[in-house]
């Protein structure tokens, strides 16, 4: 019975299957997958970039001929970009936890913007709530904590750089 409940929200704006759909897409799946393999692909991502951030270092006047330098800037500036990466990943996994943690759906019925709400039937809010806490808010955490520590890394290795570099 509580699975046949008339929605008029539209399938792909139902919180459970943004969730699903979220899940299974390439860039957000990293998390779900696990610590190991969000790591392998945040240091890909990395070092990939590196060598572009190589080639915008060299183009400093002030590291012109210290090589040394050059590469210890590009590593650190390049670090960016994994945390673009998870800043991304947190909004995305955010507004998927709001929307499966409210007790109304936010929809659009057309393309013209005519903004409708929904309550969800208890069955639906109970269901979506437990999905957020156990699937969502882990990732949530997970993501947090690894900004936290690039964000803690990329302040130490700058002051280190300034400070070593600084006569």
């Amino acid at each position: 019975m509580q699975s046949s409940i008339q929605s008029p929200v539209p399938k792909e704006q139902i919180p459970l299957h943004e969730f699903i759909e979220l899940s299974s897409s390439f860039f957000f799946s990293w998390p779900r997958k696990g610590t190991l393999i969000l790591f392998k692909n945040l240091t890909i991502s990395w070092l990939l970039t590196l060598p572009i951030f190589i080639i915008i270092s060299t183009g400093s006047y002030s590291s012109k001929g210290d090589i040394a330098k050059i590469i210890i800037i590009s590593f650190i500036s390049s670090l960016i970009v994994p945390l673009a990466i998870l800043i991304r990943q947190f909004l995305g996994w955010n507004y998927i936890c709001s929307r499966l943690r409210s007790h109304y759906i936010f929809y659009e019925e057309s393309d013209w913007h005519d903004g409708q709400t929904w309550e969800k039937p208890n069955f639906w809010k109970i269901r979506d709530n437990l999905i957020a806490t156990q699937e969502v808010l882990p990732i949530l955490s997970l993501i947090s904590k690894i900004t936290i520590s690039l964000l803690l890394l990329l302040s130490i290795s700058t002051s280190c750089l300034l400070l070593f570099t600084h006569k």
